[in-house]
């Protein structure tokens, strides 16, 4: 099964308005699918890891239960990414650029960060794909 991936434009961490550690990440190709989920409603999903081909990247495939699907593809210069999903992370997945949004904020004094279409992630954890080759 052939999955077009995209990566990461730029990524930040943060904390929660609860206390807990997020990783937020900015991926434009997922506008019209972050649209499609929210206006749907839609709550639940299912993940995986995968590698790719040449075993030189990680493929992080979330698909919802009426099928709409993303795959985030974090290459070698994403591994620190990875690094901190090795424990259960929040995610943050936004369609708009982290510096525009930290500027937005900078701007009004703000010391949050206000998003618009987002997709929210509990507790994602990085899992080493099996040996299996997958395609």
């Amino acid at each position: 099964m052939f999955t077009q991936a995209y990566s990461p434009e730029q990524s930040a961490f943060g904390k929660l308005e609860n206390g807990r550690d997020v990783l937020i990440l900015y991926v434009k190709e997922f506008s019209e699918q972050v649209r499609s989920i929210n206006q749907s409603g839609l709550s639940k999903y299912t993940y995986h890891w995968f590698a790719t081909e040449h075993k030189d990247a990680y493929v992080l495939q979330v698909t919802w239960e009426n099928e709409i699907h993303i795959a985030i593809r974090f290459n070698p210069q994403h591994f620190g990414l990875i690094d901190q999903l090795l424990q259960p992370k929040d995610v943050i997945l936004t369609t708009t650029p982290i510096s525009l949004l930290m500027e937005k904020a900078q701007i009004s004094d703000y010391n949050f960060i206000e998003f618009n279409d987002v997709l929210t992630f509990s507790k994602l954890l990085f899992e080493v794909p099996n040996s299996e080759s997958e395609s």
